[in-house]
């Protein structure tokens, strides 16, 4: 007696869709596969399989290159109260001058 299935409608990106399939298709995986093992490890871990979670991303220096390292810094730089106490008056002017020159 054949197993009872079910269907499973998911609405995705087109390009992400054909990104990920690609993918498979080298691992010599399909789609429903794909999605059947995904469920079975949810089941195995009570739960789903790897960690979701919001990146840090001063975590994750080392895979960045250095225009998102500076675009980090700057981020960081503009959230500090107080810049100028923090970096001397003279250094933080320079700073925005530098910014605002770009």
């Amino acid at each position: 007696m054949a197993e009872k299935t079910t269907g499973l409608y998911v609405r995705m990106n087109p390009e992400k869709k054909e990104k990920a399939e690609a993918i498979l298709k080298q691992l010599g995986l399909n789609s429903a596969t794909a999605i059947n093992m995904f469920y079975d490890q949810i089941i195995l871990h009570n739960g789903i399989p790897f960690r979701v979670e919001i990146p840090n991303a001063w975590d994750n220096l080392d895979h960045m290159n250095k225009y998102e390292y500076a675009k980090l810094l700057d981020e960081r730089l503009n959230t500090l109260t107080g810049r100028e106490d923090l970096l001397g008056g003279d250094v933080a002017r320079r700073l925005n001058t530098d910014k605002k020159d770009n």
